[in-house]
């Protein structure tokens, strides 16, 4: 009987992924229909309609993109994250995903400072430093496969060992558990 539950587990756990990037899809998939059936559902009978609000959406999204690519405060932004803010689960999440995104739509300008190995014990983590000051560093550690957690460190310079890896490939590293 263990037998067959192990190999049924074991097949559950080898599935599973396929299953959740089906269900993501699914639901993104589902999310999008309704938002364009929405927009283009009532213009479906003329093209000339349906073409006029796409390129006005595309100019619309380029616009937003220019304003936060000039000035991050942009109000609506501001305004919309101030109430998704107020929301206790929703919080959590948006900032994860905030997290994530900015770190990736980065040119690694701002905020961390490099990717570097950090020396506990017989351990070398991958950590990402947040600060330099006279003969320390402040690295961030983050867990493995949320980068959103983790720990700061107060390191000495002489037990860091600092890398190659762009901060958005240190990230890589930490979510796919080590394996990209």
């Amino acid at each position: 009987m263990k037998l067959i539950i192990s190999k049924v587990s074991k097949g559950i756990f080898a599935i599973l992924p396929f299953l959740l990037l089906f269900w993501i899809f699914s639901f993104v998939y589902e999310f999008c229909a309704k938002i364009f059936y929405s927009v283009f559902g009532i213009t479906n009978s003329n093209l000339f309609v349906t073409l006029l609000i796409f390129v006005l959406s595309i100019a619309l999204l380029y616009y937003i993109g220019h304003l936060v690519d000039k000035n991050k405060e942009v109000l609506l932004i501001k305004i919309t994250e101030l109430i998704i803010t107020r929301i206790p689960f929703v919080k959590s999440i948006y900032s994860g995903i905030k997290e994530i995104l900015n770190i990736f739509s980065s040119n690694d300008k701002e905020g961390y400072l490099g990717v570097a190995y950090v020396n506990v014990g017989n351990m070398e983590l991958l950590g990402f430093i947040t600060k330099e000051e006279e003969e320390v560093f402040w690295v961030f550690v983050p867990t493995t496969p949320n980068p959103t957690s983790g720990f700061v460190l107060r390191i000495p310079k002489e037990h860091i060992k600092r890398t190659d890896l762009s901060v958005g490939d240190g990230f890589k590293k930490i979510i796919s558990l080590g394996v990209k």
